[in-house]
């Protein structure tokens, strides 16, 4: 943990699903930080009771598809969810999302910027924004792409601007959801007779 805290005080256990601040009572960053430790945990289990471990959605159908031949391979713009951790690989076109109400670089534009793979704004393998020099992907092999997903510390000596302007000090810090696309080799040859 690279935070300064006071305190955990969250324990799935007691199943507690609020935090209630009261008048003229002392506020804390404890409490704060239970809340959405709370919230956290109740949307990463919804995720897993709705859908299972992992899931794209269809309102992203391309969101981190593999496509193309290495060492050239394309991951698609969307969302993915794996074990209930939502990631997603924005792109530099964006284009307002009316149900979420913000500006979005997941979704398709209609008809426009579709590149040779018939994808819209993908991500190169060797340009992933959380794996800088990711490995040479082996030539004549066979292997398994998937997606390493996880959340992480960011402090103002990650990012700077978490710096407030008004008092030149940080005042909070960050949770951040990243993700890897990797590979395993020497899979073999897979067979697609074999069923599950």
């Amino acid at each position: 943990m690279s935070f300064d805290l006071s305190r955990k005080k969250f324990n799935p256990l007691d199943d507690y699903f609020s935090v209630v601040m009261e008048q003229g009572c002392v506020q804390t960053d404890a409490d704060w930080n239970t809340m959405v430790s709370q919230f956290r945990r109740h949307l990463q289990a919804q995720s897993l009771d709705t859908f299972g471990p992992s899931v794209v959605p269809r309102e992203t159908a391309d969101g981190f598809l593999i496509s193309g031949l290495a060492p050239a391979l394309e991951i698609g713009p969307g969302r993915i969810y794996v074990d209930g951790l939502l990631a997603e690989n924005h792109t530099d076109a964006l284009k307002w999302d009316a149900r979420l109400a913000e500006i979005s670089g997941t979704a398709k534009l209609s008809g426009a910027n579709i590149d040779a793979t018939g994808l819209f704004g993908t991500t190169a393998y060797d340009d992933q924004p959380y794996y800088p020099n990711p490995p040479a992907l082996p030539a004549n092999e066979t292997y398994l792409m998937y997606v390493d997903v996880w959340q992480r510390d960011v402090t103002y000596l990650q990012d700077a601007s978490l710096i407030d302007a008004a008092v030149g000090v940080n005042t909070t810090a960050r949770q951040q959801t990243v993700w890897q696309v990797k590979f395993l080799d020497e899979v073999g040859a897979l067979d697609p007779t074999v069923a599950d």
